[in-house]
């Protein structure tokens, strides 16, 4: 097994930070009623997709320069 530079402790700590901020937080203003029932409002399908975009577009030009500068 190969680590890269210790990535499985810097994404778990990530990951913990993140649900603990989440949790500290609460859910947003303005998507629950005070009785706990979600308000339905329609999705962001174009954000949705520009994220996307801009994840694929920087993983494939990450990874490929990542692991050949290896060699």
């Amino acid at each position: 097994m190969l680590i890269f530079a210790g990535s499985s402790v810097v994404h778990m700590v990530g990951g913990v930070a993140a649900l603990a901020g989440a949790i500290v937080i609460g859910p947003r203003i303005g998507n629950m009623v005070k009785d706990g029932t979600v308000i339905q409002y329609s999705p962001q399908y174009s954000m949705a997709l520009l994220g996307c975009f801009i994840l694929a577009f920087g993983w494939f030009w990450f990874q490929p320069g990542f692991n050949f500068s290896r060699f």
